[in-house]
């Protein structure tokens, strides 16, 4: 603020008027609901690269062009009839900590990791957010499925669903999630799109939540990861609180056996397209997928060869888990630890942990 008051007074000197106070220039600048923009730390590497002289200009337009073309894409999925089409935008929560308190002892331990994958429908603005701690599942492909198959099953009254998300490989862009993805197609008799912005302006809806979930968490004490799901619950009132499932173990599935495709890539010979320069899959009922290179192109037939026979036996889902997970015996030593700054009600929560 004072760097922007010294700005207004430069401004002031030159059109020979005087200044206002810095207090008042404050108390007008809150008036007006003002803010000061703080850059995010994450930036765009290609767009770092160019700025600092290490990129060709026409490699850093070619960024911009995909960039803007994924946007305005995403703008016009966002004007579908709400009724046929159901627009989708997902992604995982900066990691959580719990327990979450303001005693010195916790900056020299080890705490439980808390994890929120969010679904956003930009249609409607409804959010539904799934969360669970590292004692009761990990971040592989099939957690992130198991979640995404879950909504879009509770979900089925549209005929096509627009997934939009990063590229983040374990996360959206794989052949577990490909293969999960068409067999719901083929069982649902849906059409599931996919489609992924431009790497470094990953920019979605969900992000909004995310900001609202860390606002609310700001300044609370949580104790267990069960009142992170109590706080995301009261997060946001309008249009309609976030929807919020507390999951664990038995909730995963393991979609590693589905293997309708066998590879996303594209092409086989090298140089051709890769899976990092799909830009969207089209699952279709029938079985067969689609895909596009950018998102102006028309849509190219997956390769017929990198499909299987949807009549296999081996495309069943069995639980990925048969018990609660182990945490490392250091990790569990630490929270043993920090209990003498956590309420007695709450220490058998960590004691059950398996370790």
């Amino acid at each position: 603020m004072a760097d922007l008051y010294a700005v207004y007074c430069r401004a002031a000197a030159e059109k020979n008027a005087t200044p206002l106070s810095r207090q008042v220039f404050t108390d007008e600048f809150k008036r007006l609901n003002l803010g000061l923009y703080h850059q995010k730390k994450d930036q765009c590497n290609i767009c770092c690269a160019f700025k600092n002289g290490n990129l060709p200009d026409d490699e850093w337009q070619h960024h911009l062009l995909r960039k803007e073309e994924a946007r305005a894409e995403k703008l016009s999925d966002k004007s579908k009839d709400s009724n046929n089409t159901m627009v989708l935008c997902m992604d995982l929560q900066a990691l959580l900590l719990c327990p979450k308190l303001k005693a010195s002892a916790l900056y020299y331990k080890t705490k439980l990791a808390v994890h929120n994958f969010t679904v956003y429908n930009m249609l409607t603005h409804s959010t539904t957010c799934y969360v669970w701690h590292e004692g009761e599942g990990s971040l592989s492909a099939s957690e992130f499925v198991s979640c995404i198959v879950d909504y879009l099953s509770a979900h089925t009254e549209p005929d096509t669903f627009i997934l939009w998300s990063d590229g983040c490989g374990y996360q959206n862009r794989n052949a577990v999630l490909s293969n999960a993805l068409l067999q719901f197609s083929m069982k649902k008799n849906k059409v599931v799109i996919q489609k992924y912005l431009e790497k470094g302006h990953t920019q979605m809806e969900c992000d909004s939540v995310h900001s609202v979930i860390e606002r609310r968490l700001r300044d609370q004490d949580v104790y267990l990861p069960a009142e992170y799901v109590n706080l995301m619950k009261r997060a946001r009132v309008k249009p309609h609180p976030y929807e919020v499932k507390y999951i664990d173990h038995t909730f995963f599935q393991d979609f590693t056996k589905v293997m309708l495709c066998k590879s996303l890539r594209p092409g086989v010979r090298p140089g051709d397209s890769t899976v990092h320069d799909i830009r969207a899959i089209r699952y279709n009922n029938n079985g067969t997928m689609d895909f596009k290179i950018n998102h102006s192109d028309d849509w190219h037939p997956h390769p017929s060869h990198q499909l299987r026979n949807s009549t296999s036996d081996s495309h069943t889902v069995t639980p990925l888990y048969s018990d609660r997970l182990k945490i490392k015996e250091l990790k569990f030593k630490h929270l043993q630890d920090l209990k003498e700054v956590i309420p007695k009600d709450f220490h058998s929560f960590y004691n059950n942990l398996l370790h």
